[in-house]
């Protein structure tokens, strides 16, 4: 890939910036409520409205964030398993606009998500989910910050997520989909690239996304070793370890381990986390309309 024009998002959470707090209250779409402690009586210092999977929170102080799935939204609030492309996009822009009255330029973005629905070739999503090990040094946690019926894991690190979970089992689908983002939660990593505000996103080159989605995918410790061939390297696919290696020996050592399942996981097992790749890539060109 050279220059990416677009690349799909899905959560943001955001200041709204160029509008006052009265153009939501006046909004006729949304109903704010104002949240009481049950045990102290104590107010919340902000009301909340919800629409279309959208959180709009006005703070006493008049701040307004909004938070949600822009690919949620598009589908009227129900869904984000279909893929969204740039035209898709564009049009939920418009609908934003119509029904919030917000333009990108309105959009501070203090967190974002991005990443691909793909359809796993002749693996299962579970299969891919269940071989993941460890993300660098950070254990997979299942299920944590996402209330979803279905198999979802996530590397969870101190500036961003790294999220993995199975579309097709979430929504009950009869089709294999299986989702692979980043939640960027500390944003000032891209706001020093001068991207402030979902404006700024939409003009910039999404190849830095890109990129960064396939560079943390391949960060995962993935055992994709058929076990039928050999189970003499069954302890790679143990946190214990890798937790060893990453506690009580070198890097060195941690990297010779690293090059060896890679290098096992193509000649004898099923080269997966490549095929992955190749499938992001395929999926990111195909959007580009």
């Amino acid at each position: 890939m050279c220059r990416l024009n677009y690349i799909p998002i899905d959560f943001i959470k955001a200041e709204v910036i160029g509008l006052s707090k009265t153009v939501f209250e006046t909004n006729s779409l949304l109903d704010f409520i104002c949240k009481v402690s049950t045990s102290t009586g104590e107010i919340f210092e902000y009301k909340e409205a919800r629409f279309k999977n959208f959180k709009i929170q006005i703070f006493n102080s008049g701040r307004v964030w909004i938070s949600g799935s822009i690919h949620i939204y598009s589908n009227d609030g129900k869904h984000n398993y279909n893929d969204m492309n740039q035209s898709c996009f564009l049009n939920t822009l418009k609908l934003l606009k119509k029904e919030l009255l917000i333009e990108p330029f309105n959009l501070k973005i203090l967190n974002l998500e991005w990443g691909y629905n793909i359809i796993p070739l002749l693996l299962m999503s579970n299969y891919v989910i269940d071989r993941c090990v460890q993300h660098l040094s950070v254990d997979k946690t299942v299920g944590i910050d996402c209330k979803i019926e279905g198999k979802y894991i996530q590397f969870k690190h101190s500036n961003y997520i790294l999220k993995i979970y199975n579309k097709g089992l979430q929504y009950k689908l009869n089709k294999e989909v299986l989702r692979i983002e980043v939640k960027q939660m500390n944003w000032s990593k891209y706001r020093a690239k001068g991207i402030y505000t979902l404006e700024d996103f939409i003009n910039c080159d999404k190849k830095v996304f890109f990129d960064e989605l396939i560079t943390q995918w391949n960060n995962i410790i993935f055992y994709d070793i058929d076990n039928t061939i050999t189970k003499k390297y069954i302890e790679y696919q143990t946190n214990t370890f890798w937790n060893e290696r990453n506690n009580l020996y070198s890097r060195k050592n941690k990297k010779y381990h690293l090059d060896k399942l890679k290098k096992l996981n193509k000649t004898i097992g099923y080269n997966t986390q490549n095929k992955i790749v190749e499938l992001l890539i395929k999926k990111g060109n195909e959007l580009q309309v």
